[in-house]
C-alpha cells in the first residue's frame, strides 16, 4: 500500500513565545518534525504573540466570559457549545484549504483535544490526541457534581474519536485509560516528554564558587517551597556546610499559577536572606543556563498517593548534566524516572534523609553518574520518530 503524505494539523493552544510548559513541548517537538520532514500547520489562540518559525499559523480566541455570567447556570455550557462550533468552523476552512488528513492536538488546555475529536467526528479525518496530564482523573482538580459529569462525558468524547492517544507515562495512561473498555484502551500508548541537546548553551559553574541548588518553575499551592526552605535551613544550621552553599528559586511566582506567596519574606522568615537567590521569570533558553550553571537541580511533585505526575521539567534537568534530586511520592512517575538515572528521590516525610543526601552532595561524599543509555531515550529525535510512526500507522488503518 502506498504511504500517504502527511498533512497535519497541530492543535496546540499554547505555543512560543507565551511561557508555558506546554509551549516549550511543542516548540521542542515541532522543530524536530522539521527536522524529520514534517511541516504541519498550526492552531494556537492568538494571545500567544508571533512564533518566529516557517509555517502557517491560525490563531483563535481563548475562551472567555464575565464573572457575573458564570453565576447563571448552564449559561458557561451553552457559550462553550457556540465557542467550540466557532473553533471548528475555522479548523474546518484550514483543513480544506491545506489539505489535512491528519489532526494532532496537544493538550493542556483540553480544548485541543475536543476541538481535535468534533473534527474526528464531523469530518472523518484521522485524530490522534495527546495528554501530558489526567484530565477527569486529575488530582489537583476538584470539580463540582455537574462538572464531574460534563468532565467525563467530554473525555470520553475524546477517546471514542481518537485513532492513537499519546501519554507521557504508563502510570498516567493506567490511570487515565481503566474507565474505558478495551478497544479504547489499546489505542492508548505512552511517548515520553523529550529534550534536545541543541537547546543547551555551551556554559560551565566557574570552579570555587559555592555548591548551589536551584529550583527551577512555578509552584502551586499543594507544590510549594515550604519543604525546601525547612530543608535548606537545616543544612545552613549544620557547621559542616554551613556558607557553603547557596539556593535559586528562579520563576516561582508564574502568573498562570496558583502560588502567590512572598517567597523573599518566606526566605527571610526561615533566616535564609544570605542563602537563598530569588530569580523572577526567564525565558526558557536562560532557564536552561541556569540549569547548567548549578551542582544539583530539585524537582518537587504535590504529595499525592499513587502520583500520576512527569514534569517535563525533570526531562530537561536530567539532559543539563547535572546531578537532580526529586521530592516526590513513593513509586511516582518522577521517582521512577530518577532512580533509572542513577540519582535519588525521597518522599515528602524523609526530611531528615533528604538532608543528608544533601550534605553528602556538598560535602563531595558523593558522586551520581547519570545512566545515559535510559536518558537517550527521552531525546526529541528519538520522541518524534516514534510519535510519526504512530501518524504513519494511523493514515494506513
Amino acid at each position: 500500500m502506498k504511504e500517504q503524505k502527511m498533512k497535519i494539523l497541530c492543535i496546540s493552544f499554547w505555543t512560543p513565545p507565551i511561557v508555558r510548559p506546554q509551549s516549550i513541548l511543542i516548540d521542542k517537538m515541532i522543530r524536530e518534525w522539521g527536522r524529520q520532514g514534517i511541516r504541519p500547520v498550526i492552531m494556537t489562540y492568538d494571545i500567544c504573540g508571533d512564533w518566529q518559525i516557517d509555517l502557517p499559523i491560525y490563531k483563535i480566541p481563548q475562551f472567555s466570559i464575565g464573572k457575573r455570567l458564570t453565576k447563571i447556570p448552564g449559561l458557561v455550557t451553552i457559550f462553550e457549545i457556540f465557542y467550540y462550533r466557532k473553533l471548528f468552523r475555522a479548523a474546518k476552512k484550514i483543513i480544506k484549504k491545506h489539505q489535512i488528513n491528519l489532526v494532532f492536538s496537544f493538550a493542556n488546555p483540553q480544548a485541543s483535544n475536543i476541538l481535535g475529536a468534533m473534527i474526528a467526528k464531523k469530518m472523518k479525518i484521522k485524530f490522534v490526541a495527546h495528554f501530558s496530564d489526567p484530565w477527569f482523573d486529575n488530582p489537583y482538580k476538584k470539580f463540582s457534581f455537574w462538572g464531574t459529569k460534563k468532565v467525563r462525558f467530554l473525555e470520553r468524547f475524546i477517546m471514542e474519536n481518537s485513532n492513537r492517544v499519546i501519554f507521557v507515562s504508563e502510570q498516567t495512561k493506567r490511570l487515565v485509560m481503566k474507565k474505558y473498555r478495551q478497544e479504547l484502551q489499546e489505542r492508548a500508548l505512552v511517548i515520553p516528554h523529550c529534550f534536545d541537546l541543541q537547546d543547551y548553551p555551551p556554559v560551565q559553574k566557574p570552579s570555587g564558587e559555592k555548591f548551589i541548588f536551584s529550583y527551577i518553575g512555578a509552584f502551586y499551592s499543594k507544590r510549594n517551597p515550604e519543604m525546601l526552605f525547612r530543608i535548606f535551613g537545616a543544612l545552613q544550621n549544620d557547621s559542616e556546610v554551613s556558607g557553603k552553599f547557596k539556593f535559586r528559586l528562579v520563576g516561582g511566582s508564574m502568573n498562570y499559577a496558583t502560588y502567590k506567596q512572598d517567597l523573599q519574606k518566606m526566605a527571610n522568615e526561615n533566616g535564609l536572606e544570605n542563602i537563598v537567590e530569588i530569580i523572577p521569570p526567564v525565558d526558557y533558553k536562560k532557564s536552561l543556563e541556569l540549569m547548567k550553571l548549578s551542582d544539583c537541580l530539585i524537582v518537587i511533585d504535590a504529595d499525592f498517593p499513587n502520583s500520576p505526575f512527569l514534569p517535563s521539567k525533570a526531562v530537561d534537568y536530567a539532559a543539563a548534566g547535572r546531578t537532580v534530586v526529586g521530592i516526590t511520592p513513593e513509586n511516582s512517575p518522577t521517582a521512577e524516572f530518577l532512580r533509572k538515572l542513577g540519582y535519588r528521590a525521597f518522599s515528602h516525610d524523609q526530611i531528615n534523609e533528604l538532608v543528608d543526601h544533601l550534605k553528602k552532595l556538598i560535602l563531595g561524599e558523593i558522586n551520581p553518574q547519570i545512566n545515559k543509555d535510559f536518558l537517550d531515550q527521552f531525546d526529541v529525535s528519538i520522541t518524534t520518530a516514534k510519535l510519526i510512526n504512530q501518524f504513519k500507522q494511523v493514515l494506513e488503518e
